[in-house]
């Protein structure tokens, strides 16, 4: 009576009978009810997918198996409710799950093309540092705000939330129901059009409009690897390994670089964007003097390392599950052969550069499935200059690249990550006095004018910095082959109509070189690239190389290539034709390793001496980091009240630039204390 009493002076009347109206229907109709709710909430879900109530509801008219489908799966998730003498609140709760994750994805559409997927909340440990270029300070504090009400309300609702009777039959006989509802519909989803499923989920966007959030998001928290392809054997893929010709090996062995510039492209190709000058004049100019063409990649504003993955592998990501990113899955258990190997063989030694912080994808992880030798990322490198939203200038990759290229007496295959394009560009467009950056209008999206702007603007930047590499190539003398590509379009809202080529998949590439190689213009997969540059110096690589190499025209082309992938990935490795499984690389972080060569104290300071240092450095004294000042890349100092014991270990860390993802990536041999 009490606490009826103070629900009555806490709730206005209206609410207060919502309230038991609501409690009255969960005690006498809690199954249909349930049902209600979950197709209020698919409804909202797909009208947040959609940025439109009314392009929701139509999703759910014309494609009444694909909308029961999503709306099945989510009442299986609300019928648990249903066992809990509490079901309002986790009714409550499981529903705010639901919207959460629809809100999400619409927020995320606002800034990239790409939807929101399980990989992205598995990838958030690895890339939250991306949180801070997005968003503004007080967003996040905003954000930060309303978990904090939410987790708050749902604690109040839990307490005062009513009791039910508890029907154990009734529960039982609904969840059971749904989930036949929610098989029997993802069978008439998935297998009776498997075909057009498939052809939809190889986009990513396309699938989510065509399929729905709900089925999406959850077939993208199971669907993982390769499917066993048909006729999958031994002989089988003997038969079609057998027909793949070898190549000698050319005795001219050029260094060979591949830059990956980040949300690289020719902005011409935007219809209605007016530029006062062409920001990418360089390569505008090897495009036409160079083999050249537009390049398919699988990913659009975002999924860099799913592009990465393309290029380095030779493998379609076509064939893995719907949104996945086979650096979090496959390569994280095993080694994986790639153009790194198919060179190494050769006797190249192979190189990693990216000016971005090394677990950033754990790239510090992945890079040794894929045989590098080293990686030098930017907690490795010196006199990094920032622009003004905090991500580095590529400039600095013209030096670390020719450190890499000295780093050896023999051939060096570089593989080179650019990061300055990288958004979020209304905030860096904010950053920036208007007459720092170029003059651009774009007709039709003049709201969205001054953030393309400030991207042009690090387009010119990016280009300088390929001119300066070409220069610097040029200058050494030695044979070199440079290959640049786009990883995927930026993260502008715009469609494929807005584009001259009508494809938001496609970026471009060009291969310079110092050779005189015959010029081959040419439309290509990512996957491709990497044999396309091996074939035109003569090289035929290793087995998935040579198939692109000799079977692209080929009407079976993608299922040869569907039963190579499996078969090196999860088969039995048949193509390998005897050769041991790939193993994982010694790979060392930097270039050139770091030195520790003398350390002393004076009056409460340690100062130690030796070469590589960058403002990354830390040094540590019996495994204790001690706060360090970076003075030049042979000196850092550390504060320290009296000096070390004798005997202390010394040494120098070299910890991530990441500010989410801290920890150590190398540290030198210890240094003994004995004075």
């Amino acid at each position: 009576m009490r606490a009826e009493t103070l629900e009555k002076k806490r709730l206005p009347e209206p609410l207060r009978r919502a309230k038991g109206g609501l409690e009255a229907a969960l005690e006498r109709h809690p199954a249909a009810l349930t049902v209600a709710l979950a197709l209020l909430l698919t409804l909202a879900v797909e009208a947040l997918n959609r940025h439109s109530i009314w392009q929701g509801a139509v999703f759910a008219a014309l494609h009444p198996v694909r909308f029961a489908a999503n709306l099945t799966i989510i009442l299986v998730t609300l019928a648990v409710a249903l066992f809990l003498r509490k079901r309002a609140f986790f009714l409550l709760l499981i529903s705010g799950v639901w919207l959460l994750l629809g809100v999400t994805n619409a927020l995320v559409l606002t800034f990239r093309v790409m939807p929101f997927s399980v990989e992205d909340i598995l990838l958030l440990p690895s890339v939250s540092d991306i949180l801070t270029a997005y968003l503004e300070p007080w967003e996040i504090a905003v954000i930060a705000l309303g978990a904090l009400l939410a987790l708050a309300g749902l604690i109040l609702a839990l307490f005062r939330s009513k009791k039910h009777r508890r029907s154990w039959r009734l529960a039982a006989l609904t969840l059971a129901a749904s989930l036949i509802a929610a098989a029997g519909f993802y069978q008439l989803t998935a297998v009776g059009q498997e075909e057009a499923r498939r052809a939809a989920f190889s986009n990513f966007s396309t699938a989510y409009q065509e399929y729905g959030f709900v089925y999406c998001f959850c077939t993208g928290a199971v669907d993982r690897g390769i499917d066993r392809p048909q006729g999958y054997s031994q002989a089988a893929v003997e038969d079609l390994t057998a027909r793949l010709e070898r190549t000698p090996a050319p005795e001219l062995r050029p260094n060979i670089i591949m830059v990956q510039l980040e949300s690289f492209f020719d902005v011409a190709h935007l219809n209605g964007a007016i530029c006062e000058e062409d920001p990418t004049p360089v390569f505008t100019a090897l495009k036409e003097n160079y083999s050249s063409g537009f390049l398919t990649v699988p990913t659009v504003g975002a999924g860099t390392v799913n592009t990465e993955f393309e290029i380095l592998s030779g493998m379609s990501l076509d064939f893995f599950g719907m949104g996945e990113y086979p650096y979090r899955t496959v390569l994280r258990r095993q080694a994986c052969g790639s153009v790194v190997t198919d060179l190494k063989d050769l006797g190249y030694t192979a190189y990693a550069i990216h000016d971005n912080d090394a677990t950033f994808y754990e790239r510090d992880k992945v890079f040794p499935q894929l045989g590098f030798d080293a990686f030098t990322s930017i907690e490795y490198m010196e006199d990094v200059e920032y622009n003004s939203i905090g991500w580095a200038r590529d400039r600095v990759l013209t030096r670390e690249i020719l450190r890499a290229l000295d780093a050896g007496p023999g051939q060096e295959f570089v593989f080179a990550i650019s990061v300055q394009g990288h958004g979020k560009y209304q905030r860096g467009a904010a950053s920036m006095a208007p007459g720092e950056m170029l003059d651009v209008t774009w007709r039709g999206h003049e709201a969205d004018s001054a953030a393309l702007a400030y991207y042009c603007t690090q387009l010119r930047e990016m280009d300088q910095f390929i001119g300066e590499l070409i220069g610097a190539l040029e200058d050494r003398g030695e044979p070199a082959v440079v290959v640049l590509y786009g990883d995927h379009l930026p993260a502008f809202n715009i469609s494929a109509g807005q584009l001259s080529n009508g494809d938001l998949f496609q970026t471009e590439y060009v291969i310079w070189d110092n050779l005189g190689l015959a010029q081959e213009d040419r439309d290509l997969s990512a996957f491709q690239l990497s044999a396309q540059v091996l074939g035109q110096l003569g090289m035929d690589g290793g087995v998935l190389s040579r198939y692109h190499q000799q079977c692209s025209g080929r009407a079976d082309y993608a299922d040869g290539l569907h039963l190579l992938e499996y078969d090196l990935l999860y088969g039995g490795a048949y193509a390998l034709a005897g050769r041991a499984p790939y193993a994982p690389a010694q790979m060392r972080l930097g270039a050139e390793p770091i030195a520790l060569t003398r350390a002393r104290w004076d009056g409460g300071t340690l100062t130690v001496e030796g070469a590589h240092f960058t403002p990354w450095s830390r040094v540590a004294v019996d495994g204790k980091a001690l706060e360090t000042t970076f003075l030049s890349p042979g000196v850092l100092t550390a504060s320290l009240a009296d000096p070390p014991p004798p005997g202390a270990e010394v040494t120098v860390r070299q910890e991530s630039a990441s500010s989410t993802n801290h920890v150590t990536l190398s540290q030198t041999p210890p240094l003994l204390w004995n004075s």
